[in-house]
């Protein structure tokens, strides 16, 4: 049972070693998981507690999610833990150019490890499903998004049906 569970885990700890941009320095960046995207919520609704998320202030709270999104998604290569030690020295080195380029970073780091099925093309899941037949101990260990393992779920027992 620990090895399904560290199956599980790993799942979900993929890692990409980035440069900092506008430096040689190297950086860690993370798929997000459960947890993450959780505390990144309760931050971003406490920084605008008691004020009413509207359409005037709605970019502002998509930007600091996002912001917090970053904070627990970089890490020290050396270490594995986050690279900042708190939000407020993350933003003092986050121009709105690096924030834009970790962002868009980080989220084709989710497409290509946590793909969401629904904007997964046919071709795509099709490929997916080939890797899991040929090699299903190790592809099938990194679907970390539970919708796409439900959409290979839904397929494969329709497979059965026929």
């Amino acid at each position: 049972m620990s090895e399904l569970l560290d199956k599980i885990k790993a799942g979900s700890l993929h890692k990409k070693d980035i440069k900092w941009p506008g430096t040689d320095q190297t950086v860690h960046l993370r798929v997000l998981n459960e947890n993450d995207h959780l505390q990144s919520s309760l931050a971003a609704e406490a920084i605008f507690k008691g004020t009413p998320i509207a359409l005037q202030n709605m970019d502002q709270y998509n930007a600091e999610l996002e912001t917090q999104y970053l904070y627990r998604a970089i890490e020290n290569p050396e270490t594995g833990e986050k690279l900042f030690s708190n939000i407020t020295e993350f933003r003092d080195v986050l121009s709105p150019e690096i924030k834009n380029i970790l962002a868009e970073q980080l989220d084709a780091m989710h497409e290509e490890f946590s793909p969401d099925p629904y904007k997964m093309s046919d071709e795509d899941f099709d490929k997916l499903l080939a890797d899991i037949k040929k090699n299903a101990k190790e592809t099938a260990g990194t679907v970390s998004n539970i919708n796409t393992a439900r959409r290979l779920i839904i397929y494969l027992a329709k497979q059965l049906e026929k």
